[in-house]
């Protein structure tokens, strides 16, 4: 029994001594901070340094962000490493900051947050004076306020619409085409029958006094044309392709064939008058004006004979052309509606792929477009608006606009801005108010909160909940954020269904009484983003009589 408890005893020790020597190890770490300067002009850096000294083995985390305190982080330095000459254990860590701040006061590099292990060290605070720079105005000259520019609308990427429109594009091409081509069938007149045209074209080049300006030559090559285009309408379809000799061969096996009743007499002739034209118009030939006519008048007899050989159709059944002419309508339908069905397949398996590359929500998006990501993605802007002025980024230029106020005459103030982009019924709004007060006016920030209720209710926002908090300012400044949700009703007084949510600040400082709101329809991607960026981003300006004197 007195062996265990020694064991215990033993035990119990080496535990604490463990305990001892961590906590020991931790609180030797030790962390330090330090500013070269505490007095900086508008955008001059500030170099702010943190020591740490800890053990080899130990973790050590630095601060990170864009922004530390009222100070805005321009450069991070590498960590710089230094051995402790007294112990080799021992190592001094040594991490630079470079700040900057851009409006002009004294403004507070607040707390940071070093970590040890799983220890936490803080750093100490320092007060900045941020001087401003005199600007000479007896060596530069002094412009007056430009007027407001209209800016161009941002929009998204352009691509997926010049897709589109090339295949819109292409279908309409497409349709435009057959329909002048139907068009053109159905205007052009149906051709006349072979035997009709062929004598009408031998009575033009008797007749036609254009003819004899071309000579023998000109006469026979239109004599050639004319009988062998009758003959490939009526009798052989490879006769104007064929020289003489196959011509007439084709003709003589239609005649053994009894194909056609076709007499020899008739082929001679023929042949007489092709053979003798091919020697005009390659052999350049002579003939004279007698020989002319007898070949003409031989040609029309030839025709005739042609024609008197084709043997007569046989009588055609109504019932079956009609049928023939309800299948070829049919077969012209069908033919539409495949043409209308690959364009579809074609559109849609374009339409499939592009939504599987991009994904649905961004096909949606660059195709029926999202005015939330399109603020969100586009150019932003910085302005002030009012005096006292109120900074911030926002994605559209605020535009001043003119209410009647409620409480105006209660408030005697001698001013009221109201700057809004969009309206409360769009999905996005924002709303920027300054006030300039009477010196000595006893006016509190709840009555500045429940003014800007009332204003917003004056615009339509009905079912109204609101849920607030006091903070202050890196200036120093006091406020109050209200937030909650509303739902917002129509000239005629009907009440959407549409919940609105909002942000609002109220600001009090000597002089002014300053308000910013951001009320938008949450679409779980781009809207609360958007908000954040707009709160976060707002400052004020600090009247002169609530700043310190400035250091020379």
């Amino acid at each position: 029994m007195n062996r265990i408890s020694q064991l215990w005893r033993w035990g119990v020790f080496g535990v604490l001594l463990i305990l001892t020597l961590a906590t020991g190890q931790q609180m030797d770490a030790q962390v330090k901070a330090s500013v070269d300067t505490t007095q900086i002009r508008i955008g001059e850096e500030l170099e702010f340094l943190i020591q740490v000294q800890a053990d080899s083995t130990d973790f050590v985390m630095f601060p990170e962000g864009k922004s530390f305190g009222a100070f805005e982080v321009i450069r991070s330095y590498a960590v710089d490493t230094l051995r402790d000459q007294s112990n080799k254990r021992r190592w001094q860590l040594l991490k630079k900051y470079g700040l900057t701040q851009f409006d002009s006061g004294y403004h507070r590099l607040s707390k940071q947050r070093v970590m040890i292990n799983d220890s936490a060290f803080d750093t100490p605070e320092f007060d900045v004076a941020v001087l401003t720079i005199p600007v000479d105005t007896t060596q530069q000259q002094i412009f007056s306020i430009k007027p407001s520019a209209q800016v161009p609308l941002q929009s998204g990427p352009i691509w997926p619409w010049l897709i589109l429109l090339g295949v819109v594009l292409l279908g309409a091409l497409f349709w435009l085409q057959r329909r002048k081509k139907s068009q053109e069938q159905a205007l052009a007149p149906p051709p006349l029958p072979p035997y009709q045209e062929a004598r009408q074209r031998l009575e033009k080049l008797m007749t036609d006094d254009s003819v004899a300006q071309i000579g023998f030559k000109g006469r026979y090559s239109e004599l050639t044309e004319v009988l062998k285009t009758y003959i490939h309408r009526e009798i052989d379809d490879r006769a104007l392709e064929s020289t003489t000799d196959e011509l007439l061969d084709r003709l003589e096996l239609h005649r053994l064939g009894a194909h056609y009743k076709i007499e020899i007499e008739t082929i001679n002739a023929l042949g007489q008058i092709l053979r003798r034209a091919d020697l005009i118009k390659f052999a350049k030939a002579n003939v004279t004006k007698e020989q002319w006519q007898l070949d003409f008048s031989e040609a029309r007899l030839i025709i005739e004979a042609l024609k008197a050989s084709i043997p007569e159709p046989e009588p055609e059944d109504e019932q079956a052309a009609l049928d023939a002419a309800a299948r070829a309508a049919l077969k012209a339908r069908q033919k539409r509606k495949r043409q209308w069905i690959y364009s579809a397949a074609v559109l849609g398996t374009a339409l499939a792929a592009y939504v599987f590359y991009v994904g649905p929500q961004e096909a949606r998006d660059q195709i029926l477009g999202n005015k939330m990501r399109d603020l969100a993605e586009g150019r932003w802007y910085k302005s002030e608006y009012g005096v006292p002025a109120v900074i911030l980024e926002s994605p559209e230029i605020l535009v001043r606009k003119i209410y009647n106020h409620p409480d105006q005459d209660s408030l005697s103030a001698r001013g009221t801005a109201i700057f809004e982009a969009s309206t409360l019924e769009d999905e996005f709004y924002i709303a920027v108010t300054s006030t300039q007060t009477q010196p000595d006016e006893n006016w509190n920030i709840a009555m500045a909160l429940n003014r800007s209720l009332v204003l917003l209710e004056e615009q339509g926002a009905r079912t109204l909940i609101v849920k607030d908090e006091s903070f202050e300012t890196p200036e120093g400044i006091k406020g109050i954020r209200a937030f909650g949700s509303f739902n917002v009703a129509d000239a005629s007084g009907q009440v959407g269904a549409e919940s609105h949510q909002y942000e609002l600040l109220v600001f009090d400082q000597q002089g002014g009484i300053q308000t910013v709101m951001v009320a938008f329809v949450d679409d779980d991607r781009f809207a609360q983003g958007l908000k954040e960026r707009i709160i976060n981003s707002v400052s004020l300006e600090i009247p002169q009589t609530d700043q310190k004197p400035e250091s020379p």
